[in-house]
């Protein structure tokens, strides 16, 4: 019998227990992935949308895509939590395009989304408008 194994970083701690060596002894391959590339994360995004349905025009900016690379550190999960709240600040305000400010305030408000150096500060999301 073969069994496939997929799983996140918390598997290779749970293999990693003295009290199942003898599984971990078993496993023949094994590949860790990172996180997508930022032309990788804009190709990512752009299928979601496409698979959702949305035919329009890009709603990330240059800048927005390596806002959201950078604050997801190209993990899909994170990539799909921050774009989805970048949207619905985007569509809050009436844009079309999502812009870095937004990717900041929603990375702000993801607790496992990086905020490299506070840049949402120097956004100007720290003033007030």
């Amino acid at each position: 019998m073969q069994v496939v194994l997929f799983g996140q970083p918390e598997l290779d701690r749970k293999l990693a227990s003295p009290s199942i060596r003898q599984l971990l002894q078993r496993i023949t391959f094994q590949h860790r992935m990172g996180g997508l590339q930022e032309n990788e994360v804009g190709a990512y995004v752009a299928h979601r949308l496409a698979v959702a349905g949305f035919t329009g025009r890009a709603l990330l900016a240059p800048k927005g895509l390596r806002a959201l690379h950078r604050a997801s550190r190209g993990l899909p999960r994170l990539i799909n939590i921050v774009m989805h709240k970048a949207l619905l600040l985007a569509y809050g305000e009436g844009r079309w395009v999502v812009e870095p400010r937004h990717i900041a305030a929603a990375a702000a408000d993801t607790p496992a989304a990086a905020l490299p150096g506070r840049a949402w500060w120097r956004l100007g999301l720290g003033r007030a408008h």
